[in-house]
């Protein structure tokens, strides 16, 4: 399955979007600014996680300042 956000200004487009989501036998769902917020930290988070395994220590170190 595909996703696709599409950032819209006045609420009557997204029941219209949704409405024709669901009319082409798709699901839809709005999501609310806290929720985007969240989903663009973990693609941040998830582009991060592409380095090898560190270990606590060094972690602490890094920390430490």
């Amino acid at each position: 399955m595909e996703t696709v956000l599409i950032g819209v200004k006045k609420k009557s487009d997204i029941a219209f979007l949704i409405s024709l989501a669901k009319k082409l036998g798709m699901s839809a769902k709005a999501l609310t600014q806290a929720e985007v917020e969240d989903w663009n930290l973990v693609q941040k988070i998830e582009s991060g996680m592409k380095t090898s395994n560190v270990s606590r220590n060094e972690v602490m170190k890094a920390l430490d300042k």
